[in-house]
């Protein structure tokens, strides 16, 4: 037979009151309509729910049983309404973010850390990957937001909504200890004698560094090591003589990390970080308060830097 959650809540607040009056003023109703309702679930189930020379109120087997599923009933109710008021508010939910292998060793799993110490709900999926992969995980909804590159993203496509961040550019990187750390001026040579790490084949990273590198007369790289990971080619870097181009954010200042940027020009222009979105997706509070959030940790980031 079926029961009205609500009457099994109400039953409830009966049980934990002890007695009608309390238990109407509890509810907002009347202590006659409480009584109807024990007397219809006693009818339909042809038991009682309390016994009835105890005073005050006390159930028998089956009224405390059924006021035990009214009390997860209304947990239930009022831990959903919360839950509900939480993800209005952005301080619950799942937010799905993609961006390339640097950035999410280094600038977006830092952003996200102190996002998340400030709501103890929330979680985050943070998925490295590159351009054909991320654009292809935010059409199936696999991603909500995408940090990358602006030339992720076909100059003037309608599909998507990007907002920059900030202005970034490639730089040789190696080890805080190299032999050319210093030297007054880097040659072609120099750099064509080094040994050098590469990036996955899927990365634009990869294209950059070959193509720069080639504008610069260094051709037949001699290359050591090649790895998707972000953390694999840091720490190569950090404990050999090799070279590889990353951008600047990769790089920590002062060698903090036990990197240093190689002092000469690289034949190519800036790029834009942005936060890219479709733009036909409405965007939740939380996808919001990341997007402020990013923004403000770069700000402070960079002055500080």
């Amino acid at each position: 037979m079926f029961i009205d959650p609500r009457h099994l809540e109400q039953l409830s607040v009966i049980v934990t009151s002890g007695t009608l009056r309390e238990a109407a003023r509890q509810l907002g109703t009347s202590q006659p309509a409480l009584s109807r309702m024990i007397s219809n679930l006693e009818a339909r189930a042809e038991m009682l729910l309390f016994e009835r020379t105890s005073r005050p109120l006390k159930p028998t087997a089956l009224g405390a049983e059924l006021a035990n599923q009214g009390r997860a009933i209304r947990t239930a109710r009022l831990r959903a309404a919360e839950m509900v008021d939480f993800g209005t508010r952005g301080i619950f939910g799942v937010l799905k973010i993609g961006a390339p292998p640097f950035l999410c060793e280094r600038l977006v799993s830092e952003a996200i850390a102190s996002f998340i110490l400030e709501r103890p709900e929330i979680r985050i999926d943070l998925v490295p990957d590159y351009l054909v992969g991320l654009h292809e995980r935010i059409f199936q909804n696999q991603i909500d937001i995408i940090i990358g590159p602006a030339k992720f993203v076909e100059s003037g496509n309608p599909r998507f909504f990007l907002e920059p961040l900030f202005a970034d550019a490639n730089v040789i990187v190696c080890s805080a200890s190299h032999r050319l750390i210093g030297k007054p001026k880097v040659s072609v040579a120099d750099l064509a004698d080094a040994k050098w790490i590469g990036h996955s084949d899927r990365s634009l990273l990869r294209y950059d560094m070959e193509e720069v590198l080639t504008m610069m007369g260094v051709r037949n790289l001699r290359l050591a090591f090649q790895s998707e990971s972000a953390g694999a080619v840091i720490e190569l870097l950090r404990s050999t003589d090799c070279l590889t181009i990353l951008p600047r954010y990769a790089v920590r200042a002062n060698a903090h990390d036990g990197l240093a940027i190689i002092q000469t020009t690289l034949p190519a222009r800036e790029q834009v970080v942005s936060m890219i979105t479709l733009a036909d997706r409405e965007q939740s509070k939380l996808t919001t308060d990341f997007k402020s959030h990013l923004r403000n940790y770069v700000s402070t980031r960079f002055q500080s830097a």
